[in-house]
């Protein structure tokens, strides 16, 4: 997971031209489209630093869930009327069900394995009311990666420069992801290291997934940013 670098994840972000808000309008429509109960509970599963749900608390009745402590205390920092809680998205319990349920991002990615995404869908169905939605930005699938592959990216503002650096492999039907950090404010200059691992699904594996879990599915190929949306609808 993340070591240092949640503090500038929004930074990166923006740099690299992740369009929140448009992102954010767009799963507002497919929830008009799709949602079939009659409340505005949403859960962010994966909810990072927290900028999706807040866009969208201006609808809906926002909490979050993540497992990354530090990102977590960014998303409790920026947006404190939204309750954020740490949990596992593959086991996580709570007390309330949910209209809709988002997870983005291709935060579904760090399950990691089929058995795991298979439960954590099952989870979040669970979840649930009945006729609430379930939308999930997917990561690569195992065609679609390129192992190899590297990238920089940079953040350039007057008092905070970052250089990122990342390089691509791949572990069975695991992705790994190499970033290397310069980052550089009036304190000095410092060097961090990540090795972000994440599953490779086929389209499939997680069309089974929603299946399993007792979910009308729809796979959105183009989704919200190029990488597909799978939509459960919880009968």
């Amino acid at each position: 997971m993340y070591s240092k670098s949640q503090k500038y994840y929004d930074e990166l972000y923006t740099a690299q031209g992740k369009d929140y808000r448009e992102e954010a309008n767009i799963v507002h429509k497919l929830i008009q489209i799709y949602k079939k109960s009659s409340g505005r509970r949403l859960l962010d599963v994966g909810c990072g630093t927290g900028v999706h749900g807040n866009l969208l608390s201006k609808q809906y009745q926002v909490q979050g869930l993540d497992i990354d402590k530090k990102m977590l205390a960014v998303a409790r920092k920026n947006y404190p009327k939204i309750k954020f809680q740490q949990g596992d998205m593959v086991n996580f319990k709570l007390a309330n069900k949910f209209d809709v349920i988002v997870c983005l991002f291709s935060a579904i990615g760090y399950v990691k394995t089929k058995p795991r995404l298979q439960r954590t869908i099952k989870n979040m169905s669970q979840h649930l009311l009945s006729g609430g939605v379930l939308l999930v930005e997917p990561w690569f699938s195992p065609d679609e990666w390129h192992s190899g592959r590297v990238h920089t990216l940079q953040v350039d503002k007057p008092d905070l420069k970052i250089v990122r650096m990342s390089h691509s492999s791949k572990k069975g039907n695991v992705s790994v992801l190499e970033f290397q950090y310069l980052i550089g404010t009036p304190k000095g200059i410092e060097h961090d290291t990540e090795f972000l691992e994440l599953g490779l699904f086929t389209k499939k594996e997680c069309l089974d997934a929603f299946h399993s879990a007792g979910l009308k599915v729809i796979h959105d190929p183009k989704g919200l940013d190029g990488r597909g949306l799978y939509i459960g609808i919880k009968p």
